[in-house]
């Protein structure tokens, strides 16, 4: 599910966490802050290779739906309320990518919830799940729009035809040599007790035949955590003869939160509850300090040679709807199943997406603090930095710090400052981080309550030669800490 109200449950087991869930709060552990979460130990030599990174693609960020078509990245989101297109020519940095408007609220629809992007006949579609105004419960619909660019062109939105008119989210396309079907979430009556998986074959990219075929529902102890039981965000890929179909269980809101699977053979009738084989054991789950892991997609590395998950968790543990997003390899057994993955910490250092360009990074011993603040910002030991320190004590504009760097040639840019704020103590704290090139035009940007480091970034146009960097925060009460700070190509 996309960040949202939680309508209609009616069973939670514990009254606390009901009352929660319906006014959208959690509960901070009272130990939140620096030692919330979970780190590793990194090599320094891994810590400065630029080939390395850790896991962090969008600092807030639900429900990923990225695609990789004819060498550029899309990445569908709702922001504010908004449907939203990100486009970029590498993984990496497609939180700083062009962006385009799809579809605001507005016309008679809201609350949408997990866009999900599909290049289909010449074409392209974005199935959203949303809420006709004064309705209480959310039903698919199909963007059309028949440019060539995602990015241009005019969308139009209507009701996915063939499907009743019980709840229904998350929908996602699977295609095979035997036809294409459309997979979803949904409710088998009209009270909410239960989500389950249901697919039915598609007549044309914005219509299924008028049928209703349960392939999965919550049976095991893992997909059974929070009421109502939950099967949801299914994600197809075909590897080898064999459909291999992810889908998020438990409850959206709980640490628990995982990602199930279902493989059925690439040459059999997925329309046959019995085609399907549900794997015993999620194929990823909270560890190493990472909550709720969930609603993925799949896309290939910029040259093709690896296929990635891209998932969001949980900010802290009991963060719930507070999520960002994150990619993690995936690797395929010898009949084409995914296998089980073991989830990387937050400040575990990666190999990049197979293809993408090196960074530059500075770490806290490379970032100058002016003199006239050192006695309020300092170098820090911080178990969750990806060195093992952190610049601390940044609260306010005067207590800048910033990074010279040399640029081998003009062109587009990403630059990315690793931040977090010192406590993790409410969820709706906010604060801003302003981002000047040269003494130039600053940009602003929101960070967001979190207990890992996550990445705030700008692209811009520079020149070959040096630049400067300066970065300062707003957040009087609760000073801010950088990990460290990267430079990556945005251009090809």
């Amino acid at each position: 599910m996309s960040t949202r109200l939680l309508r209609g449950i009616r069973a939670i087991a514990a009254a606390t966490a009901a009352a929660l869930l319906l006014t959208g709060c959690s509960i901070l552990p009272s130990s939140a802050g620096a030692g919330s979460s979970a780190g590793t130990t990194n090599s320094m030599s891994d810590v400065r290779n630029g080939n390395m990174i850790t896991n962090g693609l969008d600092a807030a960020g639900a429900d990923p739906a990225i695609i990789h078509y004819h060498g550029s990245y899309y990445y569908v989101k709702v922001d504010n309320g908004t449907i939203v297109l990100v486009k970029s020519n590498w993984l990496g940095d497609i939180s700083t990518g062009e962006t385009a408007t799809v579809l605001e609220e507005g016309n008679g629809l809201e609350q949408y919830w997990a866009p999900e992007l599909h290049r289909l006949d010449g074409a392209w579609y974005i199935y959203v799940a949303a809420q006709k105004v004064g309705d209480t419960i959310h039903r698919t619909y199909v963007l059309s729009n028949h440019a060539d660019d995602p990015m241009s062109g005019e969308w139009q939105i209507e009701p996915m035809g063939g499907m009743d008119d019980k709840f229904a989210i998350d929908a996602t396309v699977v295609e095979t040599k035997r036809g294409r079907w459309l997979v979803w979430s949904g409710w088998e009556g009209y009270e909410n007790v239960q989500q389950n998986l249901y697919i039915a074959r598609m007549v044309s990219p914005v219509e299924v035949k008028s049928e209703k075929i349960l392939i999965s529902e919550p049976d095991h102890d893992w997909e059974r955590v929070g009421d109502p039981k939950v099967n949801e965000g299914p994600a197809a890929i075909v590897h080898g003869d064999t459909v291999n179909l992810t889908y998020s269980a438990s409850g959206s809101w709980t640490d628990d939160y995982c990602i199930g699977l279902l493989t059925a053979s690439a040459t059999a009738d997925l329309s046959d509850p019995s085609a399907w084989t549900k794997h015993d054991k999620p194929i990823l789950s909270k560890g190493h300090g990472i909550y709720g892991p969930g609603h993925n997609s799949f896309v290939e590395s910029p040259d093709g040679r690896q296929t990635l998950m891209i998932y969001h968790s949980a900010r802290w543990s009991g963060g719930g709807w507070n999520r960002s997003v994150r990619f993690q390899p995936v690797t395929f057994d010898k009949n084409g199943a995914i296998e089980p993955m073991d989830i990387q910490y937050s400040n575990q250092m990666v190999p990049v997406p197979s293809g993408e360009p090196e960074r530059t990074r500075a770490l806290p011993d490379d970032i100058d603090i002016p003199e006239s603040n050192r006695d309020d910002v300092t170098v820090v030991k911080d178990g969750l930095a990806v060195s093992g320190k952190a610049i601390g004590g940044l609260e306010d504009a005067s207590r800048s710090v910033s990074w010279t760097f040399d640029v081998p040639k003009d062109g587009d840019y990403s630059l990315f400052v690793w931040n977090r704020m010192e406590k993790l103590r409410d969820e709706s704290e906010t604060s801003d981080v302003t981002l000047t090139v040269d003494d130039g035009e600053g940009m602003t940007k929101t960070i967001y309550q979190t207990a890992y480091y996550q990445p705030t970034g700008m692209r811009v146009r520079l020149t070959a030669g040096r630049h400067t960097l300066k970065v300062s925060f707003n957040s009087i009460g609760n000073p801010v800490r950088v990990d460290r700070m990267e430079l990556m190509p945005s251009d090809k």
